[in-house]
């Protein structure tokens, strides 16, 4: 009997044997098989002729740019990321290292990152020609810190000291004797809340060079509204200098982007104005392009890999009033989309001077634009 009950013994644990040894394996198979990454980006390649018609030596430009993410994935609440970029108005612009976080993820509600992070808020939308958050928009313009971001149900904050650009140098001279402080700090916040198919977003920005009255402050709204086929975006945003200083004066920016959609047909606008104080003005090199523009696109789907726009433009194209360079700018775009992640666009547009400061001839120059991402 003891002989038996021990043979059943035996040819049990080697039953268990067969079915928990795959399974534990598996399991470590899991706990050890490292990170997971994925890679992400996008190119653009664009080519551009100047004044066909009044250049007596024909001219062309170049923009491309190369924007490479690593995403490493640790687990479900440990993950980093670092950014490449190459960005330039050429054909060979040089990649360069554009930053990198750490970041932990506690539930969908709640995050943090740590290490190279950007910021921008109140982005063109609609038009085509500013939508580039490193260069132009109405609240903010990119700000590169290294430092840390908290994101809570809809809050974020960010604080760190500037990098990149946005690590600017101050002098100060006194007493004949020039000192210079290169290391900024800068400080953010907003609040992005949702209202059904709606979002406002509240936002502050803090910067300071550690100077006495050498400062700097964005702040503003950006409102995103929906209402079934019609869709309308606005920007207010503050622009301040030397807060505790009477000058410069504070720059006041005003956007709003309307949109409708219709089956096969569509319109997208934007109206832009800027206050800038005449004597003492804030201006912030490209950030705001000029003090007033107003564009509209009416545009219809031929098929569903291509669309067709006709533009009608107004620009001032200076941030001074004085300066009397506005032109009316009208033309053809044409979007060709065969498949997702792909996007070609080419266009022909005409520039008529109407200001006195603008010249007298009309011109007429072409664009092709080339972008896919991965």
């Amino acid at each position: 009997m003891n002989t038996r009950l021990f043979s059943n013994l035996l040819f049990g644990l080697a039953a268990i044997s067969v079915f928990a040894i795959p399974a534990f394996a598996e399991e470590k198979a899991e706990e050890t098989k490292g990170p997971e990454v994925k890679f992400s980006g996008e190119v653009e390649f664009d080519a551009y002729t100047g004044d066909v018609i009044n250049e007596d030596t024909k001219s062309h430009s170049y923009a491309s740019t190369f924007d490479l993410n690593v995403d490493v994935k640790f687990n479900e609440t440990w993950s980093g990321s670092v950014q490449l970029e190459a960005d330039g108005e050429t054909t060979d612009p040089m990649a360069i290292y554009n930053g990198a976080f750490i970041q932990y993820t506690r539930n969908e509600k709640f995050n943090v990152k740590l290490g190279d992070l950007t910021f921008s808020e109140g982005a063109f939308l609609n038009y085509y020609g500013y939508d580039d958050p490193a260069d132009n928009a109405a609240g903010m313009a990119e700000h590169d810190i290294r430092g840390l971001e908290i994101d809570y149900n809809g809050i974020v904050f960010g604080l760190g000291f500037g990098r990149g650009d946005n690590d600017n140098q101050i002098c100060v001279e006194e007493d004949g004797e020039e000192s210079c402080i290169d290391v900024a700090y800068d400080a953010h916040l907003a609040y992005e809340l949702e209202l059904g198919e709606h979002t406002l977003r509240p936002f502050v920005d803090y910067k300071s060079y550690q100077e006495d009255k050498h400062d700097e402050l964005h702040a503003g709204i950006d409102a995103n509204l929906k209402f079934d086929v019609f869709g309308f975006h606005a920007v207010y945003g503050l622009h301040a200098d030397n807060l505790r200083k009477d000058s410069p004066k504070p720059t006041h920016a005003f956007l709003a982007e309307p949109s409708l959609e219709i089956d096969k047909v569509n319109v997208k606008g934007a109206v832009f104005y800027a206050y800038f104080d005449e004597d003492e003005p804030t201006v912030h090199d490209e950030e705001i392009p000029e003090y007033f523009f107003a564009y509209a696109e009416p545009g219809v789907s031929i098929m569903d890999a291509l669309a067709l726009g006709l533009p009608l433009e107004y620009h001032t194209n200076t941030v001074d009033k004085n300066d009397d360079t506005s032109t009316f700018d009208f033309g053809l775009r044409v979007y060709f989309t065969p498949v997702e992640g792909l996007e070609i666009t080419g266009f022909a547009m005409v520039d008529i001077p109407v200001g006195d400061d603008a010249g007298d001839d009309t011109g007429l120059n072409f664009g092709l634009e080339s972008v896919f991402s991965f």
